[in-house]
């Protein structure tokens, strides 16, 4: 038998066992929730092993019986699998890109890639944008990977987008992710001309442009966060499920913090060298936009699935008469219903 406690933390059975949430949750649908690097990443310092398995229904017994089997059988791997794998991933993301980069079979690398950013978190794709642009790749080249990889969030969000009446609480949510995400994508598709321009005096028009969208983008977003983070989360965690709402409030945080710099790079921009600006502003913008992407695929796919299948009809009522009280910021013509 494994030598761990019921007390110990998932964290320790994790950085022995990399994979093992993928392998709980083959075994166990009740596990869905730890397909979330995310989730895993945040809960896991927390959680201790016996609340790991009650969640899958096994006592702390079975539940290590479970993880023994799976490590005999080789379908747990050891962290220096684990480490190979990564690496692996790392380079076949960074030979698509140079594919993509190059312009070489582009559909077929879309199609690769979309297999493995699923494998990958924003960070190791980030570490590998950051390697291609020291070995000399531009932020024209960096930017057509970030349109691919944007563009198959998008494909994936709208693919597993449920369905719901335009009265539900959640609709409204949907629709404020649709238009943050706009107000991103408006944002960052600007940043990106100020390359054009020579100077600060020149490009003075589009900085303005943006300080008014970033201005509607944290109206939105404010509104966002405080109907949801009042209304919808307490509800959730009254059941006894915390681990979602807690990592959308550190979303929200760090969300928020990407913000600010971005409000802080426009509102002292000429305190810094212009093309320096513009690399920061363009760099802040993109983090900021697959951060939102992803956070809008965790909402959207686990915790709206969380609450449909847990709350009330009368818990969705509280929730809509304590949202109207709120208020809603507009909804921009873009993404209101024809």
């Amino acid at each position: 038998m494994l030598d761990y406690k019921p007390k110990d933390k998932f964290s320790k059975l994790l950085e022995a066992y990399p994979n093992i949430p993928d392998y709980l949750y083959s075994r166990n649908p009740l596990y869905k929730m730890l397909t979330n690097k995310v989730i895993v990443q945040l809960m896991a310092p927390r959680v201790d092993l016996a609340h790991v398995a009650i969640r899958g229904g096994y006592s702390f017994e079975e539940f290590l019986q479970i993880i023994e089997n799976g490590i005999k059988s080789g379908f747990v791997n050891d962290k220096k699998s684990a480490d190979t794998n990564t690496k692996e991933i790392k380079e076949k993301l960074k030979a698509i890109l140079k594919q993509i980069y190059n312009k070489e079979n582009v559909e077929e690398a879309k199609k690769r890639f979309k297999d493995l950013i699923e494998k990958a978190d924003p960070v190791l794709i980030a570490v590998v944008e950051s390697e291609l642009k020291n070995e000399g790749y531009t932020t024209d080249d960096l930017m057509k990977a970030c349109n691919i990889h944007m563009e198959l969030f998008k494909e994936q969000i709208s693919s597993s987008r449920m369905r719901i009446d335009k009265d539900h609480p959640l609709y409204r949510l949907i629709k404020d992710h649709d238009a943050i995400m706009m107000y991103m994508e408006n944002g960052f598709n600007l940043a990106n001309t100020l390359k054009n321009y020579q100077d600060y005096a020149s490009a003075q028009s589009v900085i303005e442009q943006l300080k008014q969208i970033i201005k509607l983008q944290k109206q939105a977003e404010d509104n966002h966060n405080t109907r949801q983070e009042n209304t919808l989360f307490p509800v959730i965690e009254k059941y006894g499920v915390e681990e979602p709402p807690s990592i959308m409030w550190q979303d929200h945080y760090n969300m928020k913090q990407a913000r600010n710099r971005i409000e802080k790079l426009l509102d002292n921009h000429e305190t810094i060298n212009y093309e320096d600006f513009v690399d920061r502003l363009v760099s802040n913008y993109r983090y900021m936009l697959e951060t939102f992407a992803l956070h809008t695929k965790k909402e959207q796919e686990i915790l709206y699935n969380v609450a449909l299948d847990m709350l009330s009809d009368k818990d969705w009522a509280d929730i809509k008469s304590e949202s109207d009280e709120l208020g809603y910021f507009e909804l921009p013509k873009e993404v209101q219903d024809e």
